[in-house]
């Protein structure tokens, strides 16, 4: 075990990286958002609050992981000391910027990795644009290309002397990303922004269709079909308003029935997956939704007060 220590402690710390990062591009994307108001409207409110609450959840994993790290390094260090091998003096914490600095040729590894970030983020929807395989390839190469820009601009606004969110900071950011933005929109158009909200919800909820609700189908003995599958997918996410207008959106979407435990949201969801779906597989698909809504209750009673929580057994 104890030689184990050392792998899982480098492990962990790659996890904080990578957390790390995937919250300066979180807090980008609500800056970016936050500059385009006036024309994002209320979707621009609904992608900024979807953005908090995953930054919020980025933070409490990064802070777990940071945890891990330092008890798996504390418990490392005695068997190190015995070899002769300095104390761990805790997380050291690595600029990739500085990386690139030093190792030019890791640049396009690095650029490798990104592109590979945009399958995860945006699943296989990006195959559904009807894109030419040139401009599939091109709008990863430039999604890519934004991730890593924005921790270059931000990094190079505040070696000026800018501060963090201040409006010239925020000017800094905007003109940095602009180039990039509008090559986007000369492949997806002048709703790129949205377009691409929708496809990144679409690909979490492929992701929470195939690791949650089909195994609670294959558990009751009623498996999904891989038509059934997608058809949930599509479901879930026509019934979704990321990257939408929300003026057609009731005001209680989101509020559960205290008869059913079912949202308006859920109960969209049900009807058109009832398409595709068997009678018994619908009331698993219920007992999914209701008990998600139940979680989600439950949880925002100790998301008040403005604090990060980190939820542990």
């Amino acid at each position: 075990m104890k030689n184990a220590l050392p792998g899982l402690t480098a492990v962990l710390l790659l996890a904080c990286l990578a957390l790390g990062y995937l919250i300066i591009r979180q807090k980008t994307e609500i800056t970016e958002i936050s500059l385009n108001w006036d024309a994002a409207g209320k979707d621009a409110q609904k992608r900024i609050h979807e953005l908090q609450h995953q930054l919020a959840s980025a933070k409490e994993a990064q802070a777990l992981a940071e945890k891990q790290a330092a008890q798996a390094a504390a418990e490392a260090a005695p068997a190190a000391q015995a070899k002769g091998a300095p104390a761990n003096r805790g997380t050291n914490i690595i600029h990739i910027s500085d990386i690139l600095k030093e190792h030019p040729e890791y640049a396009g590894i690095y650029a490798k990795q990104m592109r590979r970030n945009i399958d995860r983020m945006y699943g296989s929807g990006l195959a559904t644009l009807n894109l030419t395989p040139d401009q599939e390839s091109q709008l990863k190469g430039l999604l890519a290309e934004r991730q890593m820009g924005s921790i270059d601009a931000m990094q190079a606004a505040e070696a000026a002397g800018l501060e963090r969110d201040s409006p010239e900071w925020r000017a800094a950011m905007k003109q940095a990303g602009q180039d990039v933005q509008q090559q986007i929109n000369s492949i997806l158009g002048p709703n790129a922004d949205a377009t691409l909200a929708q496809l990144q919800a679409r690909a979490g909820i492929q992701n929470q269709v195939e690791y949650n609700y089909s195994a609670d189908f294959a558990d009751a003995g009623s498996p999904l079909t891989a038509e059934q599958s997608s058809g949930l997918v599509q479901a879930m996410a026509d019934a979704n308003y990321a990257g939408k207008d929300l003026s057609t959106r009731p005001a209680n979407y989101n509020d559960p029935d205290p008869t059913t435990g079912l949202t308006p949201h859920d109960n969209r969801i049900i009807q058109a997956a009832a398409q595709v779906l068997s009678p018994a597989q619908l009331e698993i698909l219920k007992t999914d939704q209701a008990e998600n809504s139940k979680i989600a209750a439950i949880m925002k009673e100790y998301s008040k007060g403005g604090g990060q929580n980190v939820f542990v057994p």
